[in-house]
């Protein structure tokens, strides 16, 4: 997309193409449309980039009225709950189509979401559970993990701080 820096674009293909030999080799690997246990199961709401979050609200302003509502009133519901710090354990991404499984803003998403079951951290906040038990139970040991806080350091690099969800949408609510 046009709204992403040429560095931020070759990172995503050098992630993509990490992703995709993974998968090659392993069919069985769960990180396809349909499993969406991370999106169900965010720690937080997103921290993007600012090229990121300009990728991700032009996608939800392209939506249908109908489920451009639908996306804006789950962004706000989410947003009082950040604000009011009442936010559940368990954060729902609130681009997921819950019904279908799938991202809408699937070619727009963050690299967060490109790289989670793929990239890992060594204090187990980007992780996935299914992958990790499927891992131990192929005696898969051969697997190259990417690094995630490496990613995340380039993605600053290249496109600054990341900016909280609070931040990013602020101006939505007025408490």
């Amino acid at each position: 997309m046009s709204e992403v820096s040429q560095p931020l674009q070759h990172l995503e293909s050098w992630i993509e193409a990490r992703v995709q030999a993974i998968r090659a080799d392993r069919d069985w690997w769960p990180c396809r449309r349909g499993c969406d246990a991370c999106c169900r199961h965010l720690v937080h709401p997103p921290e993007l980039s600012a090229a990121e979050w300009t990728r991700v609200d032009v996608a939800v302003a392209s939506f249908p009225t109908p489920i451009q509502t639908v996306v804006e009133q789950k962004i706000e519901a989410l947003l009082r709950q950040s604000v009011e710090q009442t936010l559940s354990v368990a954060v729902v991404c609130p681009y997921l189509d819950e019904q279908a499984g799938a991202c809408r803003i699937y070619n727009a998403r963050p690299l967060a979401c490109r790289t989670y079951g793929f990239f890992v951290t060594r204090n187990h906040d980007q992780y996935c559970k299914q992958i990790e038990t499927e891992v131990n139970d192929r005696g898969e040991a051969a697997i190259v993990w990417g690094h995630a806080e490496a990613i995340r350091h380039d993605i600053e690099r290249l496109s600054g701080q990341s900016i909280t969800f609070a931040t990013h949408y602020r101006d939505r609510i007025k408490l």
